[in-house]
């Protein structure tokens, strides 16, 4: 689903890019000082966000999952089995429940902050994010800070990465090893490396409806809040 107009403008009921990445950095910022039921809640809140706005791009979300399986597991057993505390079993001695819990509850923030992550790409175009960029180093010019060169390598390199994913699918269709795929994907974006991505123009500054602010100042309460 696109959030632009045909003419190229934000539709007047969506969020405003910027709007957008500060909430998911604020989220972010608080996520490590929330208990296990607050973040298992947010899970379950952008999960299902996730299902309504951006279910075409549900698979997407699924395989990174997938990639960072082996961290989730580190996770899991680093805390169950170094964390002090009360036994699971008295047979089990080294795995108390406070490492259970912990575990979970760190497993749980970068599911969090990966799912956070995953619907902000699906809901919001390369122009959107360089908007977003621009108009957020903006405070930073006068020290010399260029965010709109930065704004241009952001748009190059996820150009590009999308360029290899959409290759990689290709050859996938046409070999059957994954080790041929490989090789076939190398050589077909080394043979079109100068033509991977055309020229970018920058998106015209927009700024922020002020009510849309009320959003990230409606997370703040949350880097201060224990429970």
């Amino acid at each position: 689903m696109s959030p632009l107009m045909p003419d190229g403008r934000a539709h007047p009921a969506s969020l405003h890019p910027l709007i957008r990445v500060l909430s998911l950095m604020v989220l972010a910022a608080a996520l490590p000082t929330m208990s296990l039921t607050a973040v298992a809640t947010v899970a379950v809140l952008l999960l299902s966000t996730y299902c309504v706005l951006a279910r075409a791009s549900l698979m997407r979300l699924l395989h990174g999952l997938q990639r960072l399986r082996w961290l989730f597991l580190a996770l899991w057993v680093l805390y169950l089995g170094f964390t002090p505390g009360e036994p699971l079993l008295p047979q089990l001695p080294g795995l108390s429940r406070e490492g259970l819990l912990e575990g979970s509850r760190r497993a749980l923030i970068l599911f969090d902050l990966l799912t956070a992550v995953y619907l902000l790409l699906a809901m919001t175009s390369v122009p959107q994010l360089i908007q977003a960029l621009r108009l957020g180093t903006r405070p930073l010019r006068p020290l010399g800070f260029n965010g709109d060169r930065l704004a241009l390598r952001l748009a190059l390199a996820m150009e590009g990465v999308g360029h290899a994913e959409r290759e990689l699918a290709r050859v996938r269709t046409q070999r059957h090893g994954a080790l041929e795929a490989a090789a076939a994907m190398v050589v077909a974006l080394e043979a079109r490396a100068d033509t991977l991505v055309g020229a970018v123009r920058l998106p015209a500054e927009t700024r922020p409806p002020l009510w849309q602010w009320l959003l990230p100042l409606s997370l703040a309460p949350l880097l201060v809040w224990t429970p």
